[in-house]
């Protein structure tokens, strides 16, 4: 490996890290979790508030609990149980789905951003 491949190597490397500070302090911790299920809002729970919260649907049931400021599904009757085994979740934007209940619980910030999506 020649020197200037070393040096590629250590700047795309040190961009990355930077890419990565960068997004990671950006991130808001979240105000609230939305709950929904089959496209229909169940719960908007708050973040600051411990709380069990118990969603029924035609395919079967999720607890979700809230717990010192993160989120995390505590029990579910699917097959897979991928939804149990994902880590809690606490920061704006991030989701736990249960894709057999057609179930989705995501941290929402306080204030709404600008823009839902952009198009160019």
């Amino acid at each position: 490996m020649k020197k200037a491949d070393k040096i590629l190597i250590l700047v795309l490397l040190f961009l990355a890290v930077g890419f990565a500070v960068f997004f990671f302090l950006r991130a808001d911790v979240g105000g609230y979790v939305r709950i929904t299920a089959d496209g229909e809002v169940k719960a908007e729970l708050p973040l600051s508030e411990d709380t069990l919260f118990r969603v029924e649907t035609d395919t079967g049931y999720n607890i979700i609990t809230v717990q010192d400021g993160y989120v995390s599904m505590q029990e579910a009757d699917c097959r897979d149980q991928i939804c149990v085994e994902h880590k809690k979740i606490h920061l704006t934007g991030e989701t736990i789905v249960c894709l057999p209940h057609k179930l989705v619980v995501e941290i929402v910030g306080e204030k709404e951003a600008e823009f839902d999506m952009v198009v160019g």
